[in-house]
């Protein structure tokens, strides 16, 4: 399973460094959608680059359901 993750690489008090957006079957599917968030988070904040927008491939555990929709924001 490949999951979509923003990892913040600044910490902040109460905010997780590492949050799952998504999840998909393939790497194929995740990269499309971390291009799409990736230049859409740089155009809104063109001089914070204090984050990371990856697709990372995870063992697939039954217990856990990271699927998180993504709403497009146009």
């Amino acid at each position: 399973m490949w999951v979509l993750l923003i990892i913040m690489l600044a910490s902040s008090p109460g905010l997780n460094r590492t949050t799952v957006l998504n999840a998909f079957a393939t790497y194929e599917e995740c990269q499309p959608e971390r291009n799409r968030i990736g230049f859409e988070m740089a155009e809104s904040y063109p001089y914070e680059n204090d984050f990371r927008i990856v697709c990372e491939f995870r063992e697939k555990e039954p217990s856990q359901s990271p699927k998180v929709p993504i709403r497009d924001i146009h």
